[in-house]
């Protein structure tokens, strides 16, 4: 039987409801000038309410979200992504949700772990799937025959930079788990933000430490790695145990107004046996539906 993941990145969910002016000084100040001079012309909320009614309409088994449904770490930005979410009318187990650096903007939020306290029932962790720790990530949840393993890449970088980092305690963890005997028999996806490679930009927009969550791979091995960030369709491959290779795939925003080629889209995975196809739903402007636009046999 065929299992249906979709997988959903980079919504920048915006709204200032209820936000005061304290709200905006440092990072945030400049990126809500960012909002108002650029942002609020390339990422549109009408196309995410286009692709809710396509997500809706598809039927998934599962949906992933990897990060970035906020712009500044406002609590208002949660809100309004926590209402799409709840108007997919999917309960949240049937829904996966891990941060972006957007949702780790200044160190505040990151310290009281606002986004966590929102979206936890959205990372609620199987209790028989792998080692427990006290740490939030990563988390491991068994659908289907697949085990989602959500990692965290983002922290409050304190400049003005995009880019992540994993950390070894982290790193060790996930390692534990994706070895751990409970995932043995799963299909396994590894869900982060950042790209594990890198494909885009420079150094401070990448992942820190991605040689060493490389390393990790290579050695625990994954079956499939999904990421966002870039805003942009990418493919790359890691090795892994054996001489395996680990597809590495990320999906564009899912709510950028660009040309075809980075218009609003998400990707759906059909796992089937041991056969993985992945296919690209793209937002057609003409008619303001998504399309399937491309489809591929990743195993």
């Amino acid at each position: 039987m065929t299992f249906r993941l979709a997988h959903v990145t980079d919504p920048h969910f915006r709204s200032f409801e209820g936000a005061r002016f304290a709200d905006f000084v440092g990072k945030r100040a400049v990126g809500a000038l960012n909002i108002a001079v650029n942002r609020r012309r390339k990422f549109k909320m009408e196309l995410l309410a286009s692709m809710g009614d396509d997500l809706r309409d598809q039927r998934h088994d599962h949906i992933a979200l990897t990060g970035d449904l906020s712009n500044v770490s406002l609590d208002a930005e949660w809100r309004t992504a926590l209402r799409w979410l709840e108007e997919l009318g999917r309960a949240p187990g049937d829904v996966t949700v891990i941060p972006g650096n957007h949702d780790a903007y200044v160190p505040e939020v990151v310290e009281r772990r606002a986004f966590e306290a929102l979206f936890g029932a959205y990372q609620s962790r199987d209790a028989d799937a792998g080692p427990s720790h006290d740490d939030a990530y990563p988390f491991v949840r068994f659908r289907g025959p697949l085990a989602l393993v959500g990692m965290n890449s983002c922290v409050a970088t304190g400049d003005l930079g995009a880019w992540g980092r994993i950390g070894d305690a982290q790193l060790a963890r996930t390692e534990a788990t994706l070895t751990s005997p409970a995932l043995r028999e799963k299909t396994r996806v590894v869900l982060i933000h950042h790209p594990p490679v890198r494909l885009k930009g420079g150094e401070d927009r990448n992942l820190k430490d991605r040689d060493a969550l490389a390393a990790m791979l290579a050695r625990a091995g994954a079956d499939l790695v999904l990421h966002g960030h870039d805003h942009h369709d990418e493919r790359a491959e890691l090795p892994g145990p054996g001489g395996a290779k680990i597809p590495v795939i990320g999906a564009g925003s899912a709510s950028y107004t660009g040309g075809p080629e980075k218009r609003a889209r998400y990707n759906v995975y059909e796992f089937d046996g041991r056969s993985i196809t992945c296919l690209t739903r793209v937002h057609d402007e003409a008619s303001d539906r998504f399309r399937e636009a491309t489809r591929e046999t990743l195993r």
